[in-house]
């Protein structure tokens, strides 16, 4: 039985009313969607917070960036990655701000939007599709939105679970029953009010129905089916390589656009395992 007391109106208010990202985040996010913002500017704001300084530095001297010496100074480190790659960068602490306050008993959701993110940054490099911040941040963002449901209605992450054991149904299909909405939604609505790009924004509102997509541009098409594709690969990361290529083949066509053998998909998630090891378990860029 439908649960009428839950409301899409209370979850979108909880997020409004409460300060779910940092204000230095927030700034920073405003400033540099200025096309007047110079790097000094930005430098000045990120020197207030210290841990944000540290977390700079340890992306732009990382492997992902490539510099051949390491910056010594945090405008270069800034310079390093680039307006692109400081939004990137920005928005990544906002979700994992949301992603690990927002009323969750775990971080099982914050794991499970880095190696997405990780995933998808894999995709995107191996594929050569040039969007490898937008492949990063989206991967780290699809789910907020579960995140916004759980603050306000802590019950229904088990709820949903009971309603896909009992039902056999799929999550989406379980929180659809449950709530009379869902999370894809919420997180694109709320992300969307605090000025986060469009093309998350649409990976956000599509990463589970990328048949809808016809009304989006192609630039933000190609990372929802990249993100789709890194969201189903992800879910068979600890399973053996012989039922993962054949779980994931099963679901594959539903993406529609990579051109992908087992054998180059198993390559891909043993990449992918390797940048969990190098730079997931570290933190990087999270």
């Amino acid at each position: 039985m439908q649960a009428m007391h839950y409301k899409m109106e209370e979850v979108i208010e909880k997020a409004e009313s409460l300060s779910y990202v940092p204000t230095i985040v927030l700034k920073l996010m405003e400033m540099i969607s200025d096309p007047d913002v110079t790097v000094h500017e930005i430098v000045a704001v990120i020197k207030k917070d210290q841990g944000l300084v540290a977390r700079i530095f340890k992306v732009a001297n990382s492997s992902f960036y490539g510099r051949l010496q390491k910056a010594e100074n945090l405008t270069d480190a800034v310079i390093t990655l680039g307006l692109r790659g400081i939004k990137s960068f920005v928005i990544a602490q906002a979700v994992k701000h949301v992603l690990t306050t927002a009323g969750m008993d775990d971080h099982s959701l914050w794991e499970h939007a880095v190696k997405v993110s990780i995933t998808s940054t894999v995709l995107a490099k191996e594929l050569r599709y040039d969007m490898l911040e937008d492949a990063l941040v989206s991967g780290l963002v699809h789910d907020i939105g579960k995140a916004f449901i759980g603050s306000v209605y802590p019950e229904t992450p088990s709820l949903i679970h009971q309603k896909m054991v009992k039902d056999n149904v799929t999550y989406d299909e379980a929180e659809q029953i449950i709530l009379d909405f869902n999370h894809a939604e919420i997180g694109a609505l709320i992300t969307e009010k605090w000025g986060f790009p469009p093309k998350i924004v649409d990976v956000i509102r599509y990463h589970h129905n990328a048949d809808d997509i016809q009304e989006v541009c192609i630039e933000s098409q190609e990372v929802i089916h990249l993100v789709k594709l890194a969201n189903i690969m992800s879910k068979q990361y600890d399973a053996p390589p012989d039922s993962y290529t054949e779980n994931v083949f099963e679901k594959i066509h539903s993406v529609g656009t990579f051109d992908l053998t087992p054998d180059r998909l198993t390559y891909l998630m043993e990449e992918v395992k390797m940048r969990w090891k190098t730079e997931g378990e570290n933190g990087l860029f999270y």
